[in-house]
């Protein structure tokens, strides 16, 4: 299986779209209401909204094709782009998702190796992300990585406020 990771721009927000609404949907629909990720889903994932994002200064996209078929993207965020403030020298992996046909197939740690090289490139000498602090696969995924937990924060998918765990990693 060949793994090739792309920077995506805007040609790419209706791949990044559907990957997206899909991989949420895997991901969380089993424990959330089906109305609060209609919600999330419309206001996040569509076309226009991912546009946007690609457009923002300080916001990078990637996609991972598998065989040549989309099965993850990624989104980073340096700078003033982060979610929240962060120190200079962080970058913030927003979002990676990886469709659930690719999960074991080391995919997500391609897109961390890729994200690890972009702060190195740009002289940058952390990672931070939020995890869900249910989500206990993702939670074991950036413990093997070397991650820790540093604070938490409210994350309100559709009408329901969760925390998130946000963890770092020093490189």
């Amino acid at each position: 299986m060949e793994i090739n990771i792309t920077h995506a721009d805007k040609n790419d927000a209706p791949i990044i779209a559907e990957l997206g609404k899909q991989t949420f949907m895997e991901t969380f629909s089993d424990t959330n209401s089906a109305e609060d990720m209609e919600k999330y889903l419309s206001e996040n994932f569509n076309i226009p909204h991912i546009e946007s994002e690609i457009s923002t200064k300080d916001s990078s996209f990637f996609i991972a094709y598998c065989d040549g078929a989309p099965a993850a993207y990624m989104k980073l965020n340096v700078r003033d782009a982060q979610t929240e403030k962060q120190s200079s020298d962080s970058l913030e992996i927003q979002r990676i998702y990886v469709l659930k046909a690719y999960k074991g197939k080391h995919i997500g740690s391609a897109l961390m190796r890729r994200a690890e090289e972009e702060a190195q490139t740009q002289g940058l000498g952390r990672l931070w992300l939020g995890v869900w602090e249910h989500n206990e696969d993702a939670k074991k995924f950036y413990a093997h990585l070397g991650f820790s937990q540093f604070s938490a924060h409210t994350f309100v998918l559709g009408t329901d406020a969760q925390t998130d765990f946000l963890l770092q990693k020093y490189l």
